[in-house]
């Protein structure tokens, strides 16, 4: 967002607007406060992407490459992980 620009273009998808990437940020900042207090309830993986809208986990794609944690997922990860172990 501190680029001086009007549009973007990214290494893969359309070209984007500063206002589309400003939402997008926002978006994502607001998604994960949302897992975080919901990590903060002690509420399972399963509970939180229901409460944030995901849809179920990728199960076996068919060969179609590897399946990648989700946004929700490392998020939950990174926010229940024991510190120093």
């Amino acid at each position: 967002m501190a680029l001086n620009a009007d549009e973007f273009v990214p290494g893969h998808g359309d070209i984007q607007t500063k206002a589309a990437i400003q939402k997008r940020l926002s978006d994502t900042e607001a998604k994960r406060e949302k897992i975080k207090e919901l990590v903060t309830q002690g509420k399972s993986l399963e509970e939180i992407r229901a409460a944030v809208g995901d849809p179920p986990p990728n199960q076996g794609r068919g060969g179609r490459g590897p399946n990648f944690a989700s946004f929700t997922e490392v998020v939950y990860q990174e926010l229940t992980a024991k510190k120093g172990a």
